[in-house]
């Protein structure tokens, strides 16, 4: 009978614990979510790594001289240099 009670209440803590470690605030589960969360994270910081690395190079180039600077400005304000004509392309 005691022997009976043991394995109960040996049955019921291990029932117990399993359900924390599984679901518990410190479980697998919040882990598995928390992994996901860093995976995510990691790529936008990567995406973001990638353009600030495009934007550095973009600001050597025009710290380095006027031709940076002229071709920057010809591709942005589509900037005309004197004498030169202006064709607009326009898709239908």
């Amino acid at each position: 009978m005691t022997q009976r009670i043991i394995l109960i209440t040996l049955f019921i803590l291990v029932c117990v614990l399993s359900y924390r470690l599984y679901f518990g605030d410190q479980g697998i589960k919040r882990q598995e979510e928390l992994a996901k969360q860093v995976e995510y994270q990691e790529r936008i910081n990567d995406r973001l790594r990638q353009r600030n690395d495009a934007l550095r190079a973009q600001v050597s180039d025009l710290r380095q001289g006027e031709e940076a600077v002229e071709e920057h400005v010809r591709a942005e304000l589509q900037y005309i240099k004197e004498g030169e004509t202006f064709y607009r392309m326009v898709e239908k």
